[in-house]
């Protein structure tokens, strides 16, 4: 057995040892990458220079590494997904995939890959693809520092499309039933979603920007023990959505400018003992939307003139809000219930009023964050409009001193007198 172990060995070995570099472009005498492709051997590396290739669907089913020079265009000239990968151990970086094919049926990619291990994709730029990097059925993956752009800009899509909007695009990066991925420093903008998982486990999302794009900026389905760190998220139909999914880390990340009617910075429906930590929520629509969200930690954060902060459903149970600055929010929370299923401690809220005798940091008096006037709105949605009016600062003010209908079980009994500086 052991004899039979080192042959294996040396034969892997020899093979990479051994292997050949390939160079492709316009004046070789390799014109063609799918030729290059049929030459080469698993561990070899093909070269592509500067030029544009039109060569159908490139499929490789090798382990190679392909490296472009000078950014070589591959060209699906809307009709083909541009680049096929159905193999291990490949790794591209350097190219620019653009204008793969459209369809109602498949989803056809910039690049896909498909059951594949250790692939690699990096410094790459696809442009007006239908789906723009896919990985599916695939583990230990890696997406980094592309720059993706979809054809999915509101101005035309409104006057084509109408309501429809959303299903005429894919996503800038989905993955599909994939492990241990890690999506790193990549810019996506103007698909339906920047970054969709479902079915991912265990992988990690760190310093993309997402912006621009119809629907999220990133979107969680089922996917459990992933985290996302460090990302910005802007302008998105919503900043992320994590919905059906436990165990999600998220730390460090921005929302911000996710405007819109039904537009959140963040969407969280039937999540589970997960931890937020270090985030800033600014000049969003609505900063969290929590429905059916449990045992969930929302620690060091900051919510900085949004319409609202924080909207939680009474559905949502055992969660804790602590040491979170909320600072020049319209509403800082609003819910659905007269029950407090949550508990809100040690937070800082701008527009407490209280005092501080014993100088501890700590208001003597407790802060009620659900206002009248936000009741109202969220079971009133049009009495939006005599917002900041002096009639409804009077109906606010009467009903803190005699509390009738707004959960008076909601309550930081020790409100921060000062912004709480997060822990280093």
């Amino acid at each position: 057995m052991k004899s039979v172990c080192i042959f294996l060995i040396s034969l892997f070995v020899f093979n990479y040892t051994f292997s050949k570099t390939i160079t492709v472009c316009p004046d070789c005498e390799i014109k063609s990458i799918k030729k290059a492709l049929k030459l080469a051997e698993n561990g070899d590396t093909i070269i592509i220079k500067k030029g544009v290739y039109r060569e159908g669907n490139i499929l490789i089913k090798k382990s190679v590494t392909i490296i472009g020079e000078g950014y070589p265009v591959i060209d699906g000239e809307k009709k083909h997904e541009v680049i096929t990968v159905k193999a291990n151990n490949v790794h591209i970086k350097g190219l620019v995939i653009q204008n793969s094919g459209k369809s109602d049926i498949e989803d056809i990619a910039g690049i896909k890959f498909f059951r594949t291990k250790n692939c690699t994709i990096e410094n790459c730029i696809l442009k007006n693809n239908f789906w723009g990097i896919y990985f599916a059925a695939s583990k230990n993956g890696v997406i980094r520092n592309n720059r993706i752009t979809g054809p999915a800009k509101m101005k035309y899509l409104k006057s084509a499309f109408g309501t429809r909007i959303e299903t005429n695009f894919g996503n800038a990066i989905h993955l599909w039933h994939c492990k241990n991925m890690l999506i790193e420093g990549n810019h996506v903008s103007h698909h339906r979603d920047g970054i969709y998982l479902e079915f991912v486990k265990d992988s990690t999302i760190i310093s993309n920007t997402s912006e621009k794009n119809l629907r999220y900026g990133l979107h969680f389905m089922f996917s459990d023990r992933d985290n996302y760190v460090n990302n910005v998220f802007r302008y998105n139909g919503a900043g992320v959505a994590v919905m059906y999914t436990k165990h999600v880390y998220m730390a460090g990340n921005r929302f911000e400018h996710n405007w819109g009617p039904a537009s959140y910075g963040l969407l969280l429906k039937e999540i589970y003992d997960s931890y937020m930590f270090h985030n800033i929520f600014y000049k969003n629509t609505t900063g969290i939307f929590a429905d059916n969200t449990n045992r969930t930690v929302f620690k060091e954060n900051d919510f900085r003139e949004n319409g609202w902060a924080v909207r939680i459903w009474a559905n949502s149970q055992d969660n804790l809000f602590i040491h979170n600055n909320f600072i020049s929010n319209t509403f800082n929370i609003a819910t659905n219930s007269f029950q407090n299923p949550n508990r809100y401690t040690e937070n800082y809220w701008s527009d407490y009023k209280g005092f501080d005798l014993n100088r501890d940091g700590i208001g003597d008096v407790p802060y009620r964050p659900v206002s009248l006037f936000g009741y109202f709105t969220e079971n009133y949605p049009q009495s939006i409009i005599l917002s900041r009016s002096f009639f409804i600062y009077l109906l606010d003010l009467t009903e803190r001193m005699f509390p009738m209908l707004i959960p008076s079980e909601l309550v930081d009994n020790r409100p921060l007198m000062r912004i709480f500086q997060w822990s280093k």
